[in-house]
């Protein structure tokens, strides 16, 4: 059979652009009626976070269902390329001196590349489909 990655990688990255645009979209419709940066941000992750879960289950990886124990997997799997994520900004800035752009774009580049791999390879192990 073969390599399935890089199909399964472009789903990945389809389903992180409209994450993140469900994401901003809520963060906006919330500040416009009147709740906080902070509040608006919070639901706006929360929705971003949920429908990654439920797209990357179903459209990415193609298993039939999800339960309990791989939502919480996933997220924690989520937390922890967040964490590769910040690290990446912080020494992009701090030690290798790049600006705030470039620094951003290497952070979110390990986070997308981490969750991708830590996913496929320890939660959706099953062989996948076309």
């Amino acid at each position: 059979m073969e390599n399935q990655l890089p199909k399964i990688f472009s789903r990945y990255l389809l389903v992180g652009i409209a994450n993140t645009t469900s994401s901003i979209l809520i963060i906006i419709a919330l500040i416009s009626i009147g709740f906080s940066d902070e509040i608006s941000n919070f639901f706006g992750i929360a929705g971003g976070i949920f429908q990654s879960i439920v797209l990357n289950t179903k459209f990415t990886f193609r298993q039939k269902y999800l339960n309990a124990y791989k939502s919480l997997n996933f997220f924690i799997i989520l937390a922890l390329a967040y964490l590769v994520n910040l690290i990446t900004l912080y020494i992009s800035k701090n030690y290798l001196e790049l600006n705030s752009a470039l620094s951003q774009i290497a952070g979110i580049s390990c986070y997308i590349l981490v969750s991708f791999y830590l996913l496929e390879k320890y939660l959706f192990t099953k062989q996948l489909e076309k």
